[in-house]
């Protein structure tokens, strides 16, 4: 009697599949926000970017990271491609934005620590100085220096005068909006500010 070698396998309501036929599922990422967390990362940090000259400059660390979080993920080929570019994108454009605003702002830096002087002075004598320049024009001495080079030339570059520099605070100074200093504070705690005024003083009135 002949030994059958091959069994006839148990009938199990379908095709038989040998061990080599059968493939086991594939196995999912059980974490993978992970993988696409530098992506988010530098999307996040790349928006931010944009807007840090209104968020007390905090570009100049986030446009950074944007930068090396993007380059990352893109290196190790993670998750979240697009969103990488696009971080790394916003990233650099804010390093250029800064760049050219620091470029723009040359004139005014190079005579900040004077201006931010005349503002802080400005800023408390204002209930003196500003009803007397709206009655007929008058500028507080430390103030006309600004009608001679070298700070009339820097107004210029940005096709303004002091007067309009002058007729801006007064705007302010009428609405209320212009910032008061504590005299009796120490000199050290407002000249953050004023030097931020500085800036925003010498953009043209429209």
């Amino acid at each position: 009697m002949d030994q059958n070698t091959n069994p006839v396998p148990p009938d199990t309501g379908g095709p038989y599949l040998n061990e080599e036929q059968i493939t086991q599922p594939p196995v999912s990422d059980p974490f993978p926000e992970r993988r696409s967390g530098f992506a988010i990362a530098s999307l996040v940090l790349g928006i931010i970017s944009l807007f840090g000259p209104c968020l007390c400059c905090v570009h100049v660390i986030t446009a950074p990271l944007a930068i090396i979080f993007g380059a990352v993920s893109l290196i190790k080929k993670l998750d979240g491609k697009g969103m990488s570019i696009t971080g790394v994108t916003l990233g650099i454009l804010s390093v250029l934005m800064t760049v050219m605003l620091l470029i723009s702002l040359r004139p005014v830096l190079e005579h900040i620590d004077v201006i931010s002087e005349d503002l802080l002075q400005l800023t408390e004598d204002q209930d003196e100085v500003f009803p007397a320049y709206e009655k007929d024009g008058t500028l507080p001495d430390y103030i006309r220096k600004y009608l001679e080079p070298p700070y009339s030339d820097m107004l210029a570059e940005y096709d303004i005068t002091i007067y309009d520099v002058m007729d801006a605070l007064l705007s302010q100074y009428k609405s209320g909006r212009l910032m008061r200093i504590d005299k009796e504070a120490p000199v050290s705690e407002p000249e953050a500010d004023t030097t931020e005024l500085a800036a925003l003083a010498l953009i043209p009135v429209s």
